[in-house]
């Protein structure tokens, strides 16, 4: 397994994704498996704008939510905690938003449009040879699905990332610069957020990989590519300031031309954000909604097509994923498996 490929698989890298391939892959398992996708859809080609407009949301999603608490913190506080999943739609004109703010940047640099993004101990993905070796380098005991439904063969490849670090500070300058390039103007930098920092903490993870079926292949033969099965599972990313008030954050951070109202209503109407992770869902592609998965609730997500699912859950101060090429009974009996 190469460090490309675990990064690909927990989203810390640029997908390429070939959806003739996904749709060719599709069709046949509607014909073997009879699978009705959950509602017709005309075939897009996604472009990698739009992957990286959905970059950009879920940073901005995250960020945004970590600071909705309100009250003051003297000192480095912990403002943000995940301990559930919950889905917050994007428009259209969200992702386009957000897509051309970051065209051509990475999540870093987009980040970087509000300030200084500095990893201080940056995420390095390596291959483990085994289950046992992955969890030992983690710290943690690795979880595996014990039923996998017939189309998920082989044995899986393993990935582990080491727990990452990294500060955010607040510059009122950069804000400046960057809604310039847009010919926007951005609202000002409170004088005690100039400067501010977020603290920010995810891992270590574990990736567990499978590759494509056996049986499948199409006009450029097999999809050695295309996972069938990605199995994640991860310490909860925590986020913490040194001193300014969240509300604030929140209201600046939300108050940015281009974010749309419904998108910053979404934010505040999550329960309670200082515990919540929210995961950006394209309305206009996607379906999404609650479920119950190990005893805890979850978030099912399935594309238009049927060609895709993923389970999201969170236990144990544990963040768990399952995403394939399944249907939602599928995917939830493979999540309910782990052990």
């Amino acid at each position: 397994m190469k460090d490309t490929e675990i990064e690909r698989a927990l989203g810390t890298a640029e997908p390429h994704v070939n959806t003739d391939e996904a749709l060719a892959r599709f069709r046949t398992r509607v014909q073997a498996e009879g699978i009705a996708p959950v509602a017709p859809a005309a075939h897009r080609r996604v472009s990698s704008r739009w992957l990286r407009g959905l970059a950009a949301a879920a940073g901005v999603v995250i960020v945004a939510s970590a600071l909705t608490l309100s009250g003051v913190a003297d000192s480095v506080l912990k403002i943000f905690e995940p301990k559930s999943v919950v889905a917050v739609p994007l428009t259209q004109s969200d992702l386009n938003y957000l897509g051309q703010a970051c065209s051509g940047l990475n999540l870093q640099e987009c980040m970087g449009a509000y300030g200084t993004f500095e990893w201080t101990t940056p995420p390095q993905p390596r291959e483990a040879q085994s289950r046992g070796q992955a969890s030992a380098e983690a710290g943690f005991a690795a979880q595996a699905p014990t039923s996998l439904p017939s189309s998920v063969t082989g044995t899986p490849r393993y990935g582990v990332v080491n727990r990452s670090t990294a500060t955010f500070t607040f510059s009122a300058d950069a804000t400046r610069q960057a809604a310039a390039r847009q010919n926007r103007t951005a609202p000002p930098l409170p004088a005690n957020m100039d400067g501010s920092k977020l603290f920010i903490t995810g891992g270590p993870a574990i990736v567990q990989i499978w590759g494509a079926p056996t049986g499948a292949t199409g006009a450029t033969g097999a999809y050695p590519d295309v996972p069938t099965l990605i199995v994640g599972q991860a310490k909860g990313p925590t986020v913490s300031s040194d001193g300014v008030t969240v509300d604030q954050l929140r209201s600046y951070l939300l108050s940015q031309p281009g974010i749309s109202p419904q998108l910053a209503a979404a934010i505040r109407a999550i329960g309670d954000p200082s515990s919540t992770l929210p995961v950006p869902v394209p309305a206009e592609l996607a379906i999404s909604h609650p479920v119950t998965v190990q005893d805890v609730q979850g978030l099912y997500i399935g594309d238009n097509t049927g060609i895709a699912s993923a389970v999201i859950w969170q236990k144990d101060g544990m963040m768990f994923e399952v995403i394939g090429s399944f249907n939602e009974s599928q995917a939830l009996a493979i999540a309910n498996s782990m052990r």
